[in-house]
């Protein structure tokens, strides 16, 4: 059939000359996919709304030679309380990318889907630093890229009450006899790990619940963000604009 339905979330959208667009969606159906979105950019356009960067919305598309087109789209939530603030928008920017970068095109990931949509849902009212913690986690173990937290990912032995040093390299904790000086690892305490822990159980409606203090934050947000860096191979841009906004 030429024609098929998905519900997606819109995580970017370029202008194709003066009226159309070049959509990338992950869908609920069919994974991460580009569309174009033909006459989306004329002020007429119905399609407008519903092609917005992180928009949830539904689309009837067509099969085609090259990309698929958008032939109708409905759009089912806006998130206004995210495009108000420079803050939220740069946050919500950082979540699609990363789904963006982290996923491969054309491979269905129900779980992922909804992860993006809770995680857009609740950055509106919720800590976002806190929720870009929990949302990176969660994204890496729903990939098959979660790093190792419950014991010394090089040894084996239970994690001491001692310092303890995270390599990306290794893909996870290193307890202190097996970590080396100068080894690019980074150090940490063991509150922050049972902190990632946590965030990697709860669901993202109980972060509300937690009160990490600004160490753990700060190593936290390291931790993750050399985590992602050393599978995806690149620094995310979101990354250096949220820096610019605030210490994230």
């Amino acid at each position: 059939m030429k024609l098929y339905k998905v519900q997606a979330v819109v995580l970017k959208s370029v202008n194709i000359r003066d009226a159309d667009m070049l959509l990338t969606l992950f869908t609920m159906e069919k994974g991460k996919i580009k569309v174009m979105a033909y006459g989306a950019c004329k002020p007429t356009s119905r399609k407008r709304g519903a092609v917005q960067p992180f928009s949830h919305s539904r689309f009837l598309l067509r099969r085609g030679n090259g990309p698929d087109t958008v032939s109708q789209c409905e759009l089912i939530e806006m998130f206004p309380e995210l495009r108000c603030r420079l803050d939220k928008i740069g946050y919500a920017t950082y979540l699609s990318e990363l789904v963006d970068g982290m996923t491969a095109q054309g491979e269905p990931a129900e779980a992922v889907f909804a992860l993006l949509l809770e995680g857009l849902r609740r950055l509106g009212d919720a800590d976002h630093r806190l929720l870009a913690r929990a949302f990176e986690i969660k994204l890496l173990s729903m990939l098959g890229y979660r790093p190792c937290l419950e014991h010394c990912v090089q040894c084996g032995a239970p994690l001491g009450a001692g310092p303890l040093t995270f390599h990306p390299g290794a893909g996870g904790v290193l307890c202190a006899g097996c970590a080396r000086e100068g080894s690019g690892g980074l150090s940490c305490n063991r509150g922050t790990i049972e902190l990632l822990k946590l965030l990697l159980r709860w669901p993202l409606a109980r972060l509300g619940q937690l009160r990490p203090g600004l160490r753990e934050r700060q190593e936290m947000r390291e931790i993750l963000r050399r985590h992602m860096e050393y599978h995806l191979e690149r620094q995310m841009k979101s990354t250096r604009f949220l820096a610019l906004l605030e210490d994230v």
